[in-house]
This record gives C-alpha cells, sequence and structure tokens, in this order.
C-alpha cells in the first residue's frame, strides 16, 4: 500500500497548462455562468414583470431573481421560442458537460440545427395540447410555435399535427443526441421488466444475500484464470483483487450501467428471454470486461491507469556457458572468449521506467480524448528505446483518424514523434509507439547470457524488441540481410554485434568471414580474427572478381552435393566419415583424405552496397546469383549502405533479401525501398531500428545491440593468442588474376595445370571432384586448379550444377603450350601486331594468349 501511494503521488503531480489550455477553461466556465443565469432567470419568470404586455402596472422591484436583465432574457425567449427553451438549455448542459470531459463535440452545426429542432416542437404541442388561456398565463407558446401550428392544424386538424410534432421531435432529438435518444427505449424496456420481476426478486433475495460474496469471489477467480487475458493473469496482484472485492457494494448502481451497455446490442429474442436471477446478475456484472465509454475524471484515470499492468522484460539469469554454445568434439583445444570481457547492462532501468510510462499513458488517453478519439489505454509494454501503449478504440472509429492527429498527440505528449500500428496480431487494439525520456542500453554480453541461441546455426543477436524481449535470429533462416541507415543511425555497430555474435559462437572451422570495408576504418578491428578467409577487403575494384569467386565456390558445393546425395549442407555434414566413404566411393586412405568431412558455413559482408555498385555495377550479377541459390551450401550475404536508392538497392537485389533491417532513414522513400513501407524516417536514430524477417509480414520494431570499439579489440586480442587466420589461397590470388585479366602467369601456376588439363580434355567436363580422383589429390586443391583453368579461357562459366564445358581441344591445347614455352612472340613481331595472337577453338570461340 505504501508503494501504491508513493506511486500515486507522483502521478497526481500535474504538468503546467499552456496559455490555449487556460483560455478554454476560462471560456467554459464563463459559458457556464451564462448558463446557469438563464436557468435562473427563466425558472423565475412572472409576467408581471416588465418588458411584458400582459399588464398594465408591472411588478416593482422586479420578481425575477436575476433583475431586470434576467426578466427581459426570460420574456424574450418565451415569446419566441415558448416553453421549448428549455430544451435549448438541456443541450447546452449536455454540450457544457462534454466539454467538462475533455471531449470534442463532433458535427457541432447539425446538432444545434436538431436542438432547435427539437425546441420548436415541443413548444408546438405546448400550442396544441395547452393553449393560452389568458392574459396573465405564466408562458406563452411562443411565436415560431405559433405559427407552426396555425400553419398545420387547418391542413391536418390535430391529431395530423400531434403527429407531425412528433416526428420533428424525434428528427431532432436524433440529430441532436443520437446514443441518449436510442438508449431511451432499451431502458423503458428494462426498467418494465424490472418492475415486473420484482416479486419473483423479493422472493430469492434472502438467496442472494448469501449468494452473492460467494459469486463475486468466484467470478474475480475465473477472470485471473481466463486464457484470453494474459496480461491480467500475469500481472494481477493480490491488492487489486481485494480492492476491487471492497468496491463491489459501493458501486452496485454503477455495475448495473455496465450490465446494461454491455447488453445494449441484443436482439429482440434475446429481450423475451427468461430473467435471470439477481446472483447472476452479480456475477454477470462483475464478469463484464466492456470498457466504460465515458470520460474519466483525472483522478479515475490515474487510478485507472494505476492499476494496469507495465509488461517489462525480466533480467536474464546468466547460465553455463556450456549451454549456450553447442560445441563438436572437433578442435577441442580453441577457446571460446570469455563474457567477462564485455560490459555490464543496467540493472535499475525497468523500475525507473515504470512511474514514467504510467504517467505518459495518463497523458495519452487525455490526448486522444481532447482530439476527439473515443479511446482507452489497455495495455504498456515498455522496451529500451519506446513503450507500446495498446490502445482499444471504440466501435466504428477508424485508425485513420488516429493516424492523422498523430504529429499533434506527439506534441501534447512533448515528444519527438509517434508510431501508429495498426494491426497488432491476436489483438483488437492498435498500437502507439511512443519515445522514452531515456534509453537502455541494450549490451551483449545480457542478451547471450540468456541462453537464446540455443538451436540456432548462425545466431545474430539484434538487440531488444518493443516490449523489451531478446531480439535474436538465424542468418541461416533469413537466409541473407540487408541493412540500411544514415551516418549515426547504428548501421554500423549492428554490423559489429553480428559479427561478436558469431566470434563468441562459431569456430574458424565452423564459419568463414570475407569482410568489405571500403572506408578502411569500419572493420579494420576485425583484421586478426582467425574467421576470416582473406584479409579485410578494402580496394572496392576487387569486389567482381571476389563475388565471382563466391559463385564458383557455390557451384562446385553445388557438385559436392550432389555427389553425396544430399540437400544442404546441413545435411552433408551430419554424414558421418563412413557414409562419406561410401557416397563417394573411396578405397585407399589418399582418396579419403581428400574428401572434405564438414564443409564450413561463409558469409560475405559488405559495409557499403553504394560505393561497390558505384565502382562495379557488374557485381550486381554475382550477388544475384548468390542471393537466388547459395542458402542450401551454406553461403550468406550481409549488405550494407548508407543510400538505400533505386539504383543502388536494386529489384533484383530486394527481392532476394527477405531480411531487412532498417535504422534511420532519410526520407519516407527510402524507407518504401528497405521495408516496403513508411515508418523507418521516423526513427530516433543511435540503434532504435525495424526489422523485417521472411517469416512474418509484420514489421518489428527494437533497440539495437550496443557493441563499443573497446569490446571488440578485447575479443579480437583474446582471440589471436587462441589462434591465427588461415587464409584461403584462391581467393588470395583474386587480386593478381583480376588484374592480369589474362589469368596466372605461367610460373605461378600449379605443377599439375598440364595434368589436370589433359584430365578434363580427355573426359570434356570440367568437374572438382574428377580431378580429385584422376590426380588424386584434395578438395581445395582441385578448386583451385579449376579455378586457373577458367582465367585461362580453357573451361567456360558455371552453369548451375552442370559440370563446366570445356573450350579446347587437346591439339590446341598443345598449341598454346608450344606459344608458352617458346616465350612468346619476339619483339619485331609485337611491334608491328596492334592485339596478342589469337586461336580459334572448335566451340567457335576465341582464346586469346
Amino acid at each position: 500500500m505504501a508503494k501504491r501511494a508513493v506511486n500515486a503521488r507522483r502521478i497526481a503531480t500535474e504538468d503546467e497548462l499552456t496559455p490555449v489550455e487556460l483560455v478554454g477553461r476560462a471560456g467554459w466556465l464563463a459559458t457556464a455562468v451564462v448558463w446557469l443565469f438563464a436557468v435562473v432567470a427563466f425558472a423565475t419568470f412572472d409576467s408581471a414583470d416588465w418588458p411584458s404586455h400582459a399588464v398594465a402596472v408591472h411588478n416593482d422591484p422586479t420578481a425575477n431573481l436575476c433583475g431586470t436583465a434576467g426578466a427581459v432574457v426570460a420574456y424574450g425567449g418565451y415569446h419566441v421560442i415558448g416553453i421549448g427553451v428549455w430544451v435549448l438549455l438541456l443541450g447546452a448542459a449536455a454540450g457544457l458537460t462534454q466539454l467538462a470531459r475533455g471531449r470534442a463535440m463532433g458535427h457541432v452545426p447539425l446538432r444545434l440545427l436538431g436542438w432547435a429542432l427539437a425546441a420548436v416542437c415541443v413548444s408546438g404541442f405546448h400550442a396544441v395540447l395547452f393553449p393560452r388561456t389568458g392574459p396573465l398565463a405564466a408562458t406563452e407558446p411562443g411565436l415560431l410555435a405559433q405559427t407552426i401550428v396555425a400553419s398545420l392544424l387547418p391542413r391536418f386538424a390535430t391529431v395530423g399535427t400531434l403527429l407531425a410534432l412528433a416526428a420533428g421531435l424525434g428528427v431532432g432529438g436524433i440529430v441532436a443526441a443520437d446514443r441518449a435518444v436510442l438508449a431511451v427505449p432499451r431502458l423503458l424496456g428494462r426498467t418494465i421488466r424490472l418492475i415486473t420481476a420484482w416479486p419473483q426478486a423479493i422472493a430469492d433475495g434472502a438467496t442472494a444475500l448469501f449468494e452473492r460474496p460467494r459469486a463475486v469471489l468466484a467470478a474475480g477467480a475465473a477472470r485471473l484464470r481466463r486464457p484470453d487475458d494474459p496480461e491480467h493473469a500475469d500481472h494481477a496482484d493480490d491488492e487489486d483483487d481485494e480492492y476491487e472485492y471492497e468496491d463491489e457494494y459501493e458501486g452496485d448502481e454503477d455495475d448495473e450501467y455496465e450490465y446494461e451497455d454491455e447488453y445494449e446490442d441484443d436482439e429482440a429474442d434475446e429481450d423475451e428471454a427468461a430473467e435471470p436471477t439477481p446472483a447472476e446478475i452479480a456475477v454477470a456484472a462483475e464478469e463484464s470486461t466492456e470498457p466504460a465509454r465515458a470520460r474519466l475524471t483525472a483522478a479515475q484515470l490515474r487510478e485507472k491507469i494505476s492499476k494496469l499492468p507495465v509488461r517489462m522484460a525480466s533480467r536474464n539469469k546468466t547460465v553455463a556457458r556450456d549451454e549456450d554454445i553447442p560445441r563438436t568434439d572437433n578442435f577441442k583445444n580453441y577457446q571460446f572468449p570469455t563474457l567477462e570481457l564485455l560490459k555490464d547492462p543496467e540493472t535499475n532501468f525497468s523500475q525507473r521506467m515504470e512511474s514514467f510510462v504510467r504517467k505518459q499513458a495518463e497523458h495519452l488517453e487525455e490526448s486522444l480524448h481532447t482530439y476527439g478519439i473515443d479511446a482507452e489505454v489497455v495495455g504498456i509494454e515498455s522496451g529500451p528505446a519506446v513503450t507500446l501503449y495498446s490502445v482499444q478504440l471504440a466501435p466504428g472509429t477508424k485508425v485513420s483518424k488516429v493516424s492523422a492527429i498523430s504529429s499533434d498527440i506527439a506534441r501534447s505528449l512533448r515528444t519527438q514523434n509517434i508510431r501508429i500500428v495498426p494491426n497488432m496480431v491476436g489483438r483488437t487494439a492498435i498500437g502507439i509507439e511512443v519515445p522514452n525520456a531515456t534509453r537502455e542500453k541494450v549490451r551483449l554480453k545480457e542478451l547471450m547470457s540468456g541462453g537464446h541461441a540455443n538451436g540456432m546455426v548462425l545466431p545474430m543477436f539484434l538487440g531488444k524488441d518493443s516490449s523489451g524481449e531478446p531480439l535474436v535470429a538465424d542468418l541461416t533462416r533469413m537466409p541473407h540481410m540487408l541493412i540500411a541507415g544514415t551516418t549515426g543511425s547504428g548501421k554500423s555497430v549492428c554490423m559489429n554485434s553480428i559479427l561478436m555474435s558469431w566470434l563468441y559462437t562459431k569456430r574458424p572451422d565452423e564459419l568463414k568471414l570475407v569482410l568489405f570495408d571500403p572506408k578502411m576504418v569500419e572493420m579494420s578491428q576485425f583484421a586478426d580474427v582467425p574467421h576470416l578467409m582473406c584479409p579485410v577487403v578494402t580496394e572496392t575494384l576487387r569486389a567482381t572478381a571476389i563475388m565471382e569467386w563466391a559463385v564458383e565456390r557455390m557451384e562446385e558445393r553445388y557438385e559436392l552435393l550432389q555427389e553425396a546425395r544430399v540437400q544442404n549442407i546441413a545435411a552433408y555434414n551430419k554424414l558421418t566419415e563412413g557414409e562419406l566413404y561410401e557416397l563417394f566411393e573411396a578405397e585407399t586412405e589418399e582418396e579419403k583424405a581428400r574428401i572434405p568431412k564438414k564443409l564450413p558455413y561463409m558469409v560475405f559482408v559488405v559495409d557499403e552496397l553504394a560505393d561497390m555498385m558505384m565502382t562495379c555495377k557488374e557485381v550486381e550479377h554475382s550477388i544475384v546469383r548468390i542471393a537466388q541459390k547459395a542458402r542450401a551450401v551454406g553461403i550468406h550475404l550481409i549488405l550494407a549502405t548508407q543510400r538505400p536508392q533505386a539504383n543502388v538497392v536494386t529489384g533484383l537485389i530486394k527481392s532476394n533479401m527477405p531480411c531487412r533491417v532498417s535504422f534511420k532513414v532519410a526520407s519516407g522513400m527510402d524507407s518504401r525501398i528497405v521495408l516496403d513501407s513508411k515508418g523507418a524516417e521516423l526513427l530516433l536514430g543511435q540503434g532504435d531500428m525495424m526489422f523485417l524477417t521472411p517469416h512474418t509480414s509484420e514489421i518489428m520494431r527494437a533497440q539495437g545491440t550496443l557493441v563499443e570499439d573497446t569490446e571488440i579489440r578485447k575479443v579480437a586480442r583474446y582471440l589471436k593468442q587462441v589462434a591465427v587466420p588461415s587464409f584461403e589461397r584462391s581467393l588470395m590470388a583474386v587480386k593478381t588474376a583480376s588484374s592480369g585479366g589474362d589469368g596466372l602467369p605461367v610460373d605461378e601456376r600449379d605443377p599439375l595445370f598440364d595434368d589436370a588439363v589433359r584430365v578434363m580434355i580427355e573426359s570434356g567436363r570440367g568437374s572438382v571432384s574428377l580431378l580429385q580422383r584422376r590426380l588424386s589429390i584434395g578438395y581445395g586443391r582441385a578448386s583451385r586448379l579449376v579455378d586457373q583453368m577458367g582465367q585461362a579461357g580453357i573451361l567456360g562459366d558455371h552453369k548451375g550444377s552442370v559440370a563446366r564445358e570445356v573450350m579446347i581441344t587437346l591439339e590446341e591445347w598443345e598449341q598454346m603450350r608450344a606459344i608458352e614455352e617458346s616465350g612468346g612472340l619476339d619483339d619485331e613481331l609485337d611491334d608491328e601486331l596492334d592485339e596478342p595472337p589469337v586461336i580459334e577453338t572448335s566451340a567457335g570461340e576465341v582464346v586469346r594468349h
């Protein structure tokens, strides 16, 4: 109770009113005083007061309690409108009540016309049923009513005139106050049924007296167990239940109205059903969950928000590292980095935010009512950067109406912007995301210590979602990722957190990395990690050759999977050595040693796609090919850019990147390119992101993981002591191959190059597995030989899983060898010829040498 009192005092602190609000409240007070003056003046009207013409000698002093001014107002109202002026006063009272509740009145001109029509019709009834009896009558029918009645009576007689006035009164009442008028028939019918059921209620009174407490307790327990209300089921406490039980007997009248409102839309056959007993009425009133649409007072709103559960993610308990990271029997000497190298997370963020989000929920509901939105806050989910408020709209209220005033609501909440979530799966409420006053720093240590990566192949600890739950994804299920964001939005930090996730969970023999860093500073800290296949690539011109190399590795792996008769890399890595020897028909020890026992996953990380696309546009072809079919062989792409424009993120690239992460972007068009919808331009920066996976169309908002440079340096220094990088020889030679234009120099070729060419020409197909068997070499060396023959123009390009085509005959190869051994053409001939000698192959192609 003490804690509740403290929270109530904090919430009770009101912010200062703005000048507009002060003027509005002063105007309401002045209007209320004028209305009260008119009520007293009309109530104390005396026909003998001046300026009435009913008598020759007027009262002196004036009998009207409001004096001469009141007498003038009352006489003018009764003389022109008649007794129907009280209808106008009733309408004014209803309007003042709505304004006092903070609800804007819609369709004001139309409602004023309805009240005027109803007032004239009421005066008309008075003129027909109670005509003026003499000069001293207390009230007059009014000039408007007399004119209308004088026009209707000659044509429709008394009955027809009364029917016409009744029709006008009904139309005017519905236009002026539709809900109240439409509720009158149901209220009358229910009142009649209650009166007729009174004898039975008296007979059951004694039973109900003893059954009511038991029924109330049963209803409360059922509500706590209700599966369709998980938030209340998880967060309801004994103190709130006791408070509700004590108020049960104090709020009988309110419960009866709630019970009536819940069944306002019942059908006629339900109205004719048997009347429930008082005990059943009590249970139904307790189980009613339909929120009251009447505007709550400030105290009632604070009390309701204080009882509303705030969902905040609980802190992860540290579990053993052996449970976090599954290890195999191989590579036993490798040691993973310890979590002590990472920074500790914050510990008291949830406690500091609870009072703030409750106060903000109160302001949010008041803002919605101020702008005429009939809604209430029914749930709060507080995250590290934003808080998601579940808002239940009244029936018939469109979400577009809320979206249209999002800027006004943000201004009322004194925040930069808000985001409307129109559809939340499994809920009828909409979501409104409001930035927190302070942000929580999401640390990698907290996410990794919770065991969330169990069962994932390439886990990525991306951050926390808007409800504070860890956001962990497996890249193999994505299978490629596109990351976009402006400078300072958190894009590079996100990529660092992804790489750190793998350094903590994958060994160098399980994962190989190729990092592209045109900026030369973003990924330099990972230069010494043992997972790299080559040094960090800083030259954009090498991108095309490296991506072509990746395509070749992809095709070679498909050949390997085809020969192993498996569908993907996961199935291949599950094969035992005996199964591999049987599938590859390996008999000797040398043949068994050449078979790859495990295939590591390969991830190509590009820090700036825009630079790569501007420098070498042809790289798009290789990127698209890898994105389309490399998932099965364990090759994945992560593309990042600061410029998510159509000429950078092309249609082919975008369609093959189903997993997308967008940080704050410059415009709504950039957001559409990345996420296919607007919203990313409203993000807050510094790690605030939107996450879209291929498994759902719902965009998730999250706060990215913060990995500082000091943490990266500690982990990289640790891994450098554990193992050293083992670079891929063929990938290291890509630079020479791309700059030379005609393949490797003769003296840099593999010693088995000539034998390998003859094997290919004799078999008529270029296959890595064929070279492994015929030359008794390993997979890596056979792959490099195939690459060298492709660069020399001996083999054609990859064509899916089909072996490469041999482009020359044995005679043509002998001729090429003779030219190479002779040292080429002499200098004089080179001066005369503009182009190098050519050899026409049997396939009709030309090979320049």
